[in-house]
C-alpha cells in the first residue's frame, strides 16, 4: 500500500472515532471553578467555607504559585454504582492534592495524592481520572487543596465531571488519535528514511528526526509514558515533556529550513536559526533540570525561546514564496496546520490564549493532516532532486565523454582507453591499425581529405569490433582494437582489412592498412608497454612484407 493510501485509511478512522463518540460530549456536569491561595502553615480544615472567599470570575495563574484550595460548584448530582461519576482534570504541576467529594447529606469521601502517585491517575490526553465514590446522597461540591503548585497555566484545569461511559467514550477518541498518529509516525520514518539512505538528501533526514521527536513528545505528553512506567513522578514527566517539545520545534524548523535550502540561504536567518535552536535546548534542560526552582522565569524563558523559533518560520516561508521556491504552494497547504498550532501553543504560554486539552493535544491532529500533503509534498520533492541529479550526472557523462573521446573520429583517445585498459587481468587481444601510406594522401589530396580518411577508417573498425572491445585513436593514422581473448574470433583482422579497403574515401581513392596483433594481460602499466611493443613490432613485418596484411607476433611467451 502507497504511504499516501495509508495516511487516508489512518486519518478516516480518526475522524470515525471522532464521530462514534460525541454522545460522550453531552454528558458532562457544568462546573464553576473557584480558588484560593492558602497562606503558609494554613490547612484547609482552617480556611473559611465563606463563598466570598474564593476567586471564581479571574485566570488562576494570576494568583502565582504556592498553596491553594480549590472549590468545584455545580448541581447536586447522583454517582451511580453501576455507571459512577468520574473526576476529569488535565494534569499539571504541583506536589500533591487532596480531593474532597462533599454529599447533600453532610457525608464526605476523601481521596490524597502525591505527585509520585498521580501518575496512577493518568489516562491518554494526560487527563487525571478520580472515581467518585457512590453514596445515597448525591454529591453537592468538591474541595481540593493543592500544596505546590506551579501555577503556570492554572490550579485545578479544565476539571469535568462525567459518568464512566461517557469518560470511556472521551478515552476511545484519545486512543484513536495517538494510535492514528503512531501509525503515521512508522510509515513516515520507514518511507522517508528508506529515501535518505537512497538519495541522501538533508531535509529527510531531519523530516525523520521531527517525526521522531513528535513521538517522543507524544508518547509522554500523551500520559503514556505514565502507563507505561507509572513509578515515574507526574512532575517529572512534565520536565520531560519541555525538553521534547523544544526538540520537535528545533528539528521542525531545521526540515523547513533544508527543505528550501537554496532559497532561504541568507546568512541573517540561518544564523538566527541556529542561535535560537540552541537557546531553546538550553531553556528546555534548565527547566527539567532546576525547576521547581524559578519555575516560572524558567517556563517564560523557555517560551520566549521557542515563540523566537516559530516567529522564524514565517521568514522562512515569506523567502521562500518571494523566490518562486518549487512546490511552495503545496508545502503551505501542508504546513498551515502545524504552523498556526504552533503558533497557539505559543500565545498559550504567554496566557493570550486560554489553555485547552485540546490544544494540547493539537500538534498530533496537525501533524496528522500535513503527513498526507507531505507524503505527495516530499515525494514531488525528491523527484524533482532526482532529475536534478539525472541531469548533472548527464551532463558530467558528457563532459568526460568529450574529454576522453578523440574529437575527429569519436574514438577514444589514448589516455581514456589506458584508464580503460589497464588493470583488466584477464587474457586480452590487441589489434594495432595503421594507415599504410598515409602521408602520401595528405600530400596528394590535403589535410582536409586526409581527416575525411581517418574518419572513414574508424567508422571501419567500428563497425568491425565486437560489443565488449574497446576502439581507440592512438594517434596519427594509428588506431587499435583492445578485446578479450576469448571473442578473438568474432573480430578477425582479415574482416578489419577488408573493411578498411572497401569504406568510401574522398575522390574514390583506395586506403588499405595494416595490422598487427599481440595477446596478454593488462594488470599494470608494463603489461601495457610489452603488448603494445609486441604488436607495434608485428605491424612493422606486416608492412615490411608488403602491407594490407596482418601479422601476429611470435614471442607469446613474452606476451603473458
Amino acid at each position: 500500500m502507497r504511504l499516501g493510501g495509508l495516511v487516508w485509511r489512518l486519518l478516516a478512522t480518526l475522524l470515525f472515532a471522532l464521530i462514534a463518540s460525541r454522545p460522550a460530549y453531552a454528558r458532562e456536569v457544568a462546573i464553576q471553578t473557584c480558588v484560593a491561595p492558602l497562606a503558609a502553615g494554613q490547612s484547609a480544615a482552617d480556611f473559611p467555607t465563606n463563598a466570598r472567599d474564593f476567586v471564581c470570575d479571574q485566570s488562576q495563574n494570576a494568583l502565582g504559585g504556592g498553596d491553594f484550595v480549590s472549590e468545584l460548584r455545580f448541581a447536586p448530582v447522583r454517582s451511580d454504582a453501576t455507571n459512577p461519576l468520574v473526576l476529569r482534570m488535565t494534569s499539571i504541576w504541583q506536589d500533591a492534592q487532596t480531593i474532597r467529594f462533599h454529599y447533600a447529606d453532610g457525608s464526605k469521601s476523601v481521596l490524597a495524592v502525591n505527585a509520585q502517585q498521580a501518575s496512577q491517575y493518568l489516562t491518554l490526553g494526560a487527563i487525571w481520572e478520580f472515581k467518585v465514590p457512590a453514596r445515597p446522597a448525591a454529591l453537592s461540591s468538591i474541595r481540593i487543596v493543592t500544596r505546590g503548585s506551579a501555577n503556570l497555566r492554572g490550579i485545578v484545569v479544565d476539571a469535568t465531571l462525567v459518568t464512566r461511559e461517557a469518560a470511556n467514550g472521551l478515552n476511545k477518541v484519545f486512543v484513536a488519535i495517538y494510535a492514528a498518529f503512531a501509525g503515521l509516525a512508522v510509515a513516515l520514518l520507514i518511507y522517508n528514511f528508506s529515501l535518505w539512505r537512497a538519495l541522501r538528501n538533508r531535509f529527510q533526514l531531519y523530516y525523520c528526526a521531527m517525526v521522531c521527536a513528535i513521538s517522543a513528545y507524544a508518547f509522554s505528553s500523551s500520559g503514556a509514558l505514565a502507563l507505561a512506567a507509572p513509578w515515574i513522578a507526574n512532575n517529572d514527566r512534565l520536565r520531560i515533556n519541555y525538553v521534547l517539545l523544544a526538540l520537535c520545534a528545533v528539528t521542525g524548523i531545521r526540515f523547513v529550513r533544508n527543505f528550501f535550502e537554496r532559497e532561504v540561504s541568507d546568512a541573517w536567518l540561518v544564523n538566527s536559526i541556529r542561535r535560537f535552536c540552541i537557546a531553546t535546548l538550553l531553556a528546555s534542560l534548565a527547566f527539567a533540570i532546576l525547576s521547581p526552582w524559578q519555575i516560572a522565569v524558567f517556563d517564560r524563558l523557555y517560551f520566549v525561546t521557542i515563540s523566537a523559533l516559530v516567529l522564524l518560520v514565517f521568514p522562512l516561508i515569506t523567502l521562500a514564496g518571494a523566490r518562486r521556491a518549487r512546490n511552495f504552494g503545496l508545502f503551505m497547504l501542508a504546513w498551515a496546520a502545524p504552523i498556526a498550532i504552533a503558533v497557539l501553543r505559543s500565545a498559550a504560554g504567554f496566557d493570550l490564549v486560554p489553555y485547552s486539552v485540546w490544544l494540547d493535544n493539537g500538534t498530533l491532529i496537525a501533524m496528522a493532516i500535513e503527513a498526507a500533503l507531505s507524503s505527495m509534498l516530499v515525494t514531488i520533492r525528491v523527484r524533482a532532486i532526482i532529475g536534478e541529479r539525472d541531469h548533472a550526472r548527464s551532463e558530467e557523462r558528457s563532459a568526460r565523454m568529450l574529454a576522453g573521446t578523440d574529437p575527429l573520429t569519436g574514438l577514444f583517445n589514448r589516455r581514456s582507453f589506458l584508464d580503460q585498459a589497464i588493470g583488466l587481468r584477464s587474457r586480452q587481444q590487441l589489434l594495432l591499425i595503421d594507415i599504410d601510406h598515409f602521408k602520401k594522401v595528405n600530400d596528394r589530396l590535403g589535410h582536409e581529405a586526409g581527416d575525411q580518411v581517418l574518419v572513414a577508417v574508424a567508422e571501419a573498425i567500428e563497425r568491425c569490433r565486437p560489443e565488449r572491445s574497446v576502439a581507440v585513436r592512438l594517434g596519427g593514422e594509428e588506431f587499435g582494437i583492445l578485446l578479450p581473448r576469448k571473442l578473438a574470433s568474432t573480430c578477425r583482422a582479415d574482416d578489419v582489412l577488408t573493411a578498411v579497403r572497401e569504406a568510401v574515401m574522398p575522390q574514390g581513392i583506395t586506403v588499405t592498412a595494416s595490422i598487427g596483433i599481440s595477446e596478454g594481460t593488462l594488470a599494470s602499466e608494463t603489461d601495457w608497454k610489452r603488448l603494445y611493443r609486441l604488436a607495434d613490432a608485428a605491424l612493422y613485418r606486416a608492412k615490411a612484407d608488403g602491407r594490407d596484411r596482418a601479422c601476429k607476433a611470435t614471442d607469446f611467451r613474452d606476451a603473458a
